[in-house]
């Protein structure tokens, strides 16, 4: 790109925005939207190698999670509330309490058809202001509201039968909920990727973000695990799918928080007409995705903003291309790194060829959250066996014991201050 391209690019980023918070605010009624300080990321900037764990953290801990009376099919999705970890298993349907050191404290409800019960078990999100768990019944369209604390029942409410939600989550006591996929085959209608909902009856009361501009035209949705990342108290961003900015939640508010710049973003022209018509078919839904995901790899576009953490006024993320890339935002001075390679040297002491990445769960105060699955718990102990693992690992003993029985473990790493 030459130099005039680049000014009328930038030009032209900057006009659009501007614009967003009119967009943002078009898409529900006398409800204002400001525009806030928006970050723009620019991923051709600065490409470094390597990025070291040990720049960012200065210790890691294995969290056992207790096994004596819940055993874990995986862990889809981890919050954070003060002294606990509160972990949903999508597998074996169910959301549970654990304190920091692994010990179990409660699972909240049960798989039944009973008032307090649930059939399905999709997401769940925590309201702090009420001191209450939300579980999302995707099955009978419901959220059960728990005590947090105690994990009785208090009360369900049926959600509105005009939108189809996949995630949850609860923020200065106001419920949002994303829609991932448009599984309404109807071509009447906009497919909106973010919902607010009334707690008392379910009804929607907002709606932002329609798919056509923030997702690129795409309809369906990718292998997400995270899309809403808690990084301040009443402060959570947003991101799925194809979208090239970051949102904030913030109360009452959807702004603007991160744009992310690139000559190999995805653009909408990369996505072909079929692929872009909604269905409810899962196997063509997976058709479709599969498809893009070649032809993406192939193009090395970049896509899919992932595992979002922000510390220090830097922010983190994940980045697909060919390969995933780790980048690091400095919200102060405005400048970008990105990453290749990420060399953990904070867990191993020798990094082998070959290993499976744990897994992203989130992040608080203090540092982030990994986990290793079930599955990949021996390789991790072959590690510890072959004193590939590090000396300062806490907790390492715990690895050592564990066997085909054991629940997940969690890696917990220490920001450095």
């Amino acid at each position: 790109m030459n130099r005039t391209k680049k000014i009328m690019y930038s030009v032209i980023r900057k006009i659009v925005l501007c614009i967003l918070p009119i967009i943002l605010s078009s898409c529900h009624e006398n409800r204002a939207v400001e525009r806030g300080s928006v970050f723009i990321a620019n991923l051709d900037s600065t490409c470094t190698s390597e990025f070291k764990y040990s720049d960012l953290y200065r210790k890691v801990t294995a969290i056992a999670l207790d096994n004596k009376e819940i055993i874990l099919a995986e862990i889809s999705k981890m919050l954070v509330y003060k002294d606990r970890l509160y972990l949903l298993d999508r597998k074996a349907q169910g959301v549970y309490a654990f304190q920091k050191d692994g010990r179990f404290v409660c699972k909240y409800g049960n798989l039944g058809a009973g008032p307090d019960e649930y059939v399905s078990c999709r997401d769940f999100a925590i309201n702090a202001d009420a001191g209450e768990i939300y579980i999302y019944d995707m099955t009978k369209n419901r959220i059960h509201m728990y005590d947090i604390v105690s994990g009785s029942y208090r009360k369900s409410i049926q959600i509105d039968e005009s939108i189809g939600i996949d995630y949850i989550t609860c923020n200065g006591g106001y419920l949002y909920a994303a829609q991932t996929s448009n599984r309404n085959e109807k071509k009447e209608g906009t497919y909106y990727l973010l919902y607010q909902i009334d707690i008392e009856s379910g009804k929607k009361t907002a709606q932002w973000l329609d798919a056509a501009s923030y997702n690129k035209g795409w309809n369906d949705e990718f292998m997400h695990s995270n899309i809403f990342y808690n990084i301040k108290e009443n402060e959570d961003l947003f991101v799925l799918g194809l979208m090239d900015t970051v949102m904030c939640i913030k109360k009452n508010e959807i702004l603007p928080f991160l744009a992310i710049e690139s000559e190999r973003m995805v653009q909408k022209e990369d996505i072909l007409e079929e692929e872009k018509i909604p269905t409810s078919n899962p196997g063509v839904r997976i058709k479709h995705m599969m498809s893009l995901l070649t032809r993406l790899s192939a193009q090395n576009k970049y896509y899919q903003i992932s595992n979002v953490f922000e510390h220090n006024s830097m922010l983190y993320f994940n980045c697909m291309s060919r390969i995933s890339c780790f980048v690091q935002y400095d919200e102060n001075r405005r400048t970008t790194s990105v990453y290749s390679r990420m060399t953990n040297d904070i867990l191993f002491r020798v990094i082998p060829d070959r290993f499976q990445v744990p897994v992203f769960l989130s992040a608080d105060e203090t540092g982030v959250y990994y986990y290793v699955p079930n599955e990949n718990l021996s390789e991790l102990k072959s590690f510890v066996e072959e004193n590939n693992i590090s000396e300062g690992l806490v907790n390492r003993e715990s690895i050592e014991k564990s066997n085909e029985d054991s629940n997940p473990i969690i890696l917990y790493y220490e920001y450095k201050d």
